[in-house]
This record gives C-alpha cells, structure tokens and sequence, in this order.
C-alpha cells in the first residue's frame, strides 16, 4: 500500500475529520462568546465581563486544546510523514472554513499559519517521544506534549499580536489609556473633584495653620502698618473659612471652569509626561503582547496540564483500538 492509499483509509480519513471538527467546534465557541483584540486594547471593562465572563467562553477555554490532544494521539503513528499530513490537512480545513463561516479577519487567518506550524512542530516532538524506548508510559508523553504545545502556542500569540497592533501601537496605546482613564474617572467627576477639592482645602489649611501659629507672624499682629493689618487680617479670615465644612457650591464654585474635557485631557497629559509610559507606548506591541500572552501561558499550563491529558489519553485510546480492529 502506497503513500497516497495510506493516507485515504477510513481510518486516515477519520482522524482528518475529527482534527477538521474539533477546529470547528472550539471556533464557534469562540465567536460565540464575541471576543475581541480591541476590547482589551480600549480596556473596555463592562464589554470585558460580558464575554471573557460567558459560558461560550468558558466552553471556548474547555475545548480549545481538544485539536492539540488530537495530534498528539496521531503521533504514536509509525509513519510521522502521514501523521503529519492528516494533522496538517484537518486543521488546515478547519481553520479556513472556520474563518469562512464566521467571518474571521485576517488576524485570525494568521494565527491559524502559526498555530498549524506549531502542530507540525508538535507532531514531531511527539512521534520523537513515543519512539524513546525510556518514554513509553502515556502519561508522561502527554505531559512533554502538552507542555510543548502550550509554549508554541504562546510563541505564536505574541507573534501574531505583535504583527496585529504594530501598524497602529501608538493609536491603540492611546486607547488603552482612554479606557482606563475612563475606568476610573467616568463621566461623573462630581466624587474626583469632591476629593480634589478636599485634599487641595486640607494641604492649604495646614500651610496657613503653620504660618498664623509661627512667631514671625505673631510679631506682625503688633506691627502699625495698614499693609500689614490688612494681611494679618487677610489670613485670619482665609483660616476661619478653612475650618467651615465643605459644601457643593464651594466645589462647583472652585471648579467653575474646568469641564470633563478639560480634566480628561490634563490626566492624559500628566500620564504622557511619565518616561515610563512613554516607553510604554513606544513599544505598545511588544508590551501588550507579552502581557496577553503571560495570561495564556497560565491557561495553557492549566488547561493542557489537566484536561489535555484526559483528551490525549481518549484519543490515544480511540486510536489505538480502531487500528487493532484493523489489523484482526
């Protein structure tokens, strides 16, 4: 039997067909739950919650490394060249009919080149391991796999976010600060300049504290000069209505020509001001990438670590029985 014949058994062409269907499935989950790049980028905290929060997501986290665990159960093959066409062959169907039927971009399409180079890679990794006479135990197979996998695909992610963003770091760095500028100050800024105000009163009521109680001032109170008596007067006045509680019209009356806007604009201006940020937002790519792919490689190493090796064990077994049977 030849190469090709191999490769169009029905043994062969299931295993196809479950790398294509597995693909497909955690796809739907994904778009399902309407994750997004660019609501993270904006930081766009109630969009965050209603979809990394969602049961779509979370069968999306639960059946993503369904595909992987595929490919490492094909690589107990004695013939790694066909293993790696079947892994290459179903998921490559399953990525483009996936972009196809849920209307992926190109980002997406991108990502699926990276990921189906990281199986590939996996596959050999994998089939090299099941040959070592010392690795022959399934567990620790899956678990050398699993690992591996998850590390290529973090490798992956920054790539592909890198490529992602970089055309337009500065925009989104800037949008990233919008959003968490928003976050905390909000629209309503009746509470940050009730605080302002306040912290403002208490500092300037301590600067005149000190200056009425210090002995200069003291001897000033006995001086017979109008300049002066109207400035010890000045002060004394200036200490009385420190000391009167804070009231609404003291604040709108304080911050009467500051709007929204205005305030906005100078945290943003006090956040461009910091050499960090600066930095920050230089490298916007790099920085975001590496922080979202940090976050993944902790699912990854969770997610392949406990529900990974169930899948390869299921797989391996499934596998293994169908080729018994066609060996009888």
């Amino acid at each position: 039997m030849n190469f090709r014949e191999d490769f169009l058994t029905k043994q062969s062409l299931l295993k196809v067909i479950l790398l294509f269907v597995s693909i497909l499935i955690w796809i739907y989950f994904y778009t399902a739950s309407r994750v997004s790049l660019n609501i993270l980028i904006i930081f766009d905290l109630p969009s965050i919650i209603n979809t990394f929060f969602t049961l779509n997501f979370a069968l999306f986290l639960l059946l993503f490394p369904l595909t992987s665990c595929i490919a490492i159960a094909l690589s107990k093959g004695d013939d790694l060249s066909l293993d790696i066409l079947q892994v290459s062959t179903g998921i490559l169907l399953g990525v483009l009919i996936g972009a196809l039927l849920f209307g992926l971009g190109t980002t997406f399409l991108l990502f699926g080149l990276f990921y189906l180079a990281a199986h590939v890679i996996l596959e050999i990794l994998s089939h090299n391991k099941f040959k070592e006479k010392e690795s022959r135990k399934l567990f620790s197979i899956s678990n050398y796999a699993t690992s591996r996998i998850g590390i290529l695909l973090t490798i992956a992610l920054v790539v592909v976010m890198i490529i992602a963003i970089f055309p337009h770091q500065r925009e989104s760095a800037q949008s990233m600060e919008a959003g968490i500028v928003n976050m905390f100050v909000g629209d309503d800024l009746s509470n940050w300049l009730g605080t302002s105000y306040n912290i403002n009163k208490i500092s300037t009521k301590a600067s005149v504290d000190y200056i009425v109680s210090s002995p200069e001032y003291k001897s000033l109170s006995t001086a017979n000069n109008k300049v002066v008596e109207d400035f010890t007067d000045f002060m004394s006045d200036l200490s009385s209505d420190l000391k009167k509680p804070t009231t609404e019209k003291d604040i709108r009356q304080a911050y009467a020509n500051l709007d929204d806007a205005k305030l906005k604009q100078q945290i943003f201006d006090t956040i461009h001001s910091i050499p960090l940020l600066i930095i920050v937002e230089e490298y916007f790519a790099v920085v975001f990438a590496l922080l979202m792919a940090s976050i993944a490689q902790l699912y990854f190493t969770i997610a392949f670590s406990l529900v990974g090796i169930l899948y390869v064990y299921i797989f391996y077994k499934l596998f293994s029985e169908d080729e018994d049977k066609e060996n009888v």
